[in-house]
């Protein structure tokens, strides 16, 4: 399997207590398309509250226009797990 890929963040997932559950990602390489949910355990606590702030005062939010801070604490750990998935094809 190919380990060059391109993803896109869709989603945050909240679980029914208001807690940050993960991110979903369309995943996309030469041999998948799938969308994939990256489990929020992988990401700081600090990132998590974040996105949990801004989930609560927006209805919407637009991944691409958080601070780039945040934009690199995301993608890091991110990046990580799906090279792992891609790779693998399961979690770590």
């Amino acid at each position: 399997m190919s380990n060059h890929y391109v993803y896109q963040i869709k989603g945050v997932l909240e679980k029914p207590n208001g807690e940050i559950g993960g991110f979903r990602v369309a995943v996309c390489s030469a041999d998948i398309l799938q969308t994939v949910d990256v489990p929020a355990d992988i990401f700081k606590p600090e990132l998590l509250a974040y996105f949990r702030y801004r989930l609560k005062v927006n209805n919407y939010l637009d991944v691409r226009k958080v601070p780039d801070k945040i934009h690199n604490m995301l993608r890091t750990p991110m990046n990580e797990w799906l090279d792992y998935w891609v790779c693998h094809g399961d979690s770590k």
